[in-house]
């Protein structure tokens, strides 16, 4: 299961340009506090690197080693989601090199700004740009599917569904002849039209020998998250789960665990440790039926069903994640009784 289901690696194109040398990390700043994580020391360094790099392109615009220091730029910003912070470098390199070494980063900037700025129109026709000037190739067909899944899932997180749709049309009509990538969008497609629809119905048993069935829930939301103890994203994301089921359990939010580890010991041990207070299903409990009536392809992957047992949003995370409750649900006390919400509930497709 986990060689079946795994997420594509973190986007990242070179297009044959040998990135700069890192520089030397950056001295404290006076009044800064200390770094409390190996994390924030890395992404405090790659800030100065990628500030240096603008100051470095903005003062040499016609510097003999633009490209690299362009693609150091881009290729950064890329692994650290920094997109806004370099879109109009990007905007500007596109426009005075249209066939530079590395616009494809620069697209892929452009696409994912205009996208985190919920701008989805302007980034689906960046997007388009991107995919109609990629040569076809099996390196290529590669690069494509991975930067797509990134764009869609930004679109799916964000409920612009449609905008998902269209971007895999566009790149099953540039690769649609390689059988492995019209494939894997025809599941991603099937798996978007869930939406709308009536969730699959099914009884699992949890790791603790307990009985689920989705019609427990009826006259709730649940948000069923597909996961693994091995996925890095799927644990990062925990402690924002755990927030929401304490802020909304009370008025109405109910979680269910799939998780896709091979043995159960691994799942317990990691639930105990981790104090994780909602029903976790693996293995022989179910989970490999749960993810074959939902469509699951990758993972951390989520489904929100509503009062009445229909999907209304999938792989909610982060901010989107806290958005969507937010809309549909009202905080109370811990302790208070809750009841249907259907009723009263948003649309919350948008």
């Amino acid at each position: 299961m986990k060689a079946q289901i795994q997420r594509l690696a973190p986007l990242a194109l070179v297009a044959g340009l040998s990135l700069i040398a890192a520089a030397p990390a950056p001295r404290a700043i006076a009044g800064e506090r200390p770094a409390s994580s190996v994390a924030e020391i890395q992404a405090r360094h790659d800030r100065a690197l990628v500030r240096e790099l603008s100051e470095y392109l903005t003062a040499n615009p016609k510097a003999a080693d633009r490209d690299q220091a362009y693609a150091a730029l881009f290729n950064k910003a890329i692994e650290h989601d920094w997109f806004a912070e370099v879109e109009d470098l990007a905007r500007g390199y596109v426009k005075t090199d249209p066939d530079g070494a590395v616009k494809a980063l620069a697209q892929i900037i452009q696409t994912m700004a205009r996208a985190h700025a919920g701008h989805y129109d302007e980034a689906l026709t960046r997007f388009r740009e991107l995919i109609a000037g990629i040569d076809r190739g099996e390196a290529q067909e590669e690069f494509t599917t991975t930067f797509s899944d990134n764009f869609a899932q930004a679109a799916i997180a964000a409920g612009e569904f449609n905008v998902a749709r269209q971007a895999y049309a566009a790149v099953l009509d540039r690769f649609g002849e390689s059988p492995s990538l019209r494939q894997k969008i025809q599941a991603d497609l099937r798996r978007l039209d869930q939406v709308g629809r009536t969730a699959p119905t099914f009884t699992a048993q949890d790791i603790e020998g307990r009985t689920i069935r989705s019609s427990d829930h009826r006259g709730r939301y649940v948000l069923l998250d597909f996961w693994a103890t091995w996925c890095g994203p799927c644990v990062a994301e925990l402690p924002r789960l755990q927030e929401a089921y304490r802020a909304y359990h009370a008025s109405g939010l109910e979680i269910v665990g799939i998780s896709l580890d091979e043995t159960k010991e691994a799942v317990v041990d990691f639930v105990k440790a981790r104090k994780i207070p909602w029903p976790q299903v693996q293995g022989a409990g179910g989970a490999s039926d749960l993810v074959q009536s939902f469509g699951v392809v990758s993972i951390p992957a989520t489904y929100l069903i509503d009062p009445e047992g229909t999907i209304i949003r999938l792989d909610l995370r982060g901010k989107a994640l806290d958005d969507a409750l937010a809309r549909l649900l009202k905080k109370r006390p811990a302790g208070a009784q809750a009841g249907a919400v259907g009723s009263r509930a948003a649309n919350p497709t948008r």
